[in-house]
């Protein structure tokens, strides 16, 4: 329902009442924000003007909100239908079975290979099909991933507790398994250690320190620290006491290294031997030229999910190296001012980001104008995605009606996206609140309420 009325919105011109100053007053008294930093933004889409406002030019941290610029961009930059390319060859020749040199993968910054979200998009068998249509019996050289030179490395605004964790998986030119392992635990009585008892995929080269200890809350609290430099992973904190199988999730730091690995243990498996000697680098014969699922499905999935890979990746993409810059260039050609906002990453992931809550409207307005229905569907849904349930579980009437982006972080909830209201008009949002001295959901709520108020 929502999607079909979108193109009948769009060019119309609607009259609207001011209102939502009473809601703005209530909401703006909730306790708990007696303290916090608070920008709002409440614009009609048919004029742009501001109904309902309240420093919306103020700098905040807005957490994974901020993944609307870089979906936004590289869909206007680079079109729904791209696709990122990698490349598999070979080097030296095969004669009677075997590949007398390195099979090289040669990677193009797709960020899905056998990702979750893509779960046919398995660059492993593909590779296993073509090995087999060669009948290659045996590899005399190596197994080699060629990346991208002088990748940058983990933003330094980065939390240490933030980056070895699943969230925390960086993006590079290679990327595998959503640059993410899992960790299996078995745990006992409260208050004793737990054994790890599986590492999936397996980590070439890193030793794994336990300080897990069960608990008798049924909550997980286990952290996982350790650096992209770092060959020790150390393991701390709790997690529920009398389990079998208790996963926690890591970001993958050498994502190139582990596929090697991974390939080479099934190439054994499967009686292909690699005999990993270093041999004079041969002309190169092309075996396969890769594409990535289409750009927009990869938005589709950065923003449903809230996913930090994807959006470094479409950052990156967008970017070309120089993301802040791109944005300014950007932005500044749409007439959406810059003024006051700093970038430090394309995930939200990073405490230094700070963006005014105007900008999300002026693109949110903009995207909606120029029918980017690629990045509009891309965004949340009320009573269709949980990520918004927070927000309207005691709302049912803004389900269906409500479509955002959520952002979230120790002390950060912000909101941004569209809202249709029951007469069919529709307004564009941004709600970023920092430093509330409540609960996350006390302050969910009250935003939901704010945005009801409007309907």
């Amino acid at each position: 329902m929502f999607e079909k009325i979108w193109s009948v919105l769009l060019g119309m011109v609607f009259i609207f009442p001011v209102y939502g100053q009473d809601g703005l007053r209530r909401f703006l008294s909730t306790p708990g924000l007696e303290h916090a930093a608070v920008g709002i933004s409440v614009r009609r889409v048919g004029d742009g003007k501001e109904v309902a406002a309240y420093a919306s030019q103020m700098a905040l941290t807005p957490a994974s909100v901020i993944k609307l610029i870089p979906t936004y961009l590289a869909l206007q930059i680079k079109g729904k239908q791209f696709r990122y390319t990698t490349t598999v060859c070979y080097s030296g020749k095969v004669r009677n079975g075997v590949l007398e040199g390195d099979l090289v993968v040669q990677a193009g910054g797709d960020p899905c290979w056998n990702s979750r979200y893509f779960l046919h998009h398995d660059l492993m068998e593909t590779v296993f099909r073509k090995i087999e249509e060669l009948k290659i019996q045996k590899i005399r050289g190596r197994i080699l991933v060629e990346e991208t030179p002088k990748e940058e490395a983990i933003p330094g605004s980065w939390l240490w507790e933030d980056i070895s964790n699943y969230y925390g998986a960086l993006c590079h030119s290679f990327n595998y398994r959503d640059n993410t392992y899992v960790l299996t635990f078995q745990s006992g009585e409260a208050g004793e250690l737990t054994r790890l008892t599986g590492v999936r995929p397996a980590l070439p080269g890193i030793e794994i320190c336990n300080e897990v200890y069960a608990s008798p809350r049924n909550t997980d609290n286990a952290w996982i620290y350790g650096g992209p430099y770092s060959s020790l992973i150390c393991v701390k904190g709790t997690i529920p006491c009398r389990r079998e199988a208790f996963q926690v999730k890591g970001a993958m730091h050498h994502p190139a290294r582990v596929f090697e690995h991974e390939l080479k243990e099934e190439m054994k498996k499967r009686d292909i031997p690699v005999a990993d000697e270093i041999l004079p680098e041969g002309e190169r014969v092309m075996l396969l030229s890769l594409q990535s699922p289409y750009l927009e499905e990869i938005v589709y999935h950065t923003n449903k999910s809230s996913i930090n890979l994807f959006a470094e990746a479409l950052g990156r993409l967008a970017g070309a190296g120089k993301w802040p810059e791109q944005v300014e260039l950007s932005f500044r050609e749409a007439g959406i001012s810059t003024a006051g906002m700093v970038l430090k990453d394309a995930c939200g992931l990073s405490v230094l980001n700070a963006v005014p809550a105007r900008v999300f409207t002026d693109l949110l307005l903009k995207a909606y104008r120029d029918g980017e229905e690629s990045f509009i569907r891309s965004l949340p849904v009320a009573g269709r995605d949980p990520g918004l349930n927070a927000y309207c579980r005691r709302l049912p009437q803004l389900q269906g009606k409500l479509r955002a982006k959520t952002g979230s972080m120790s002390g950060v909830r912000c909101l941004a996206g569209y809202l249709m209201t029951n007469t069919g008009e529709t307004l564009v949002f941004a709600v970023l609140i920092n430093h509330y001295t409540c609960s996350s959901l006390q302050v969910c709520e009250a935003v939901g309420r704010f945005l009801a108020d409007f309907l």
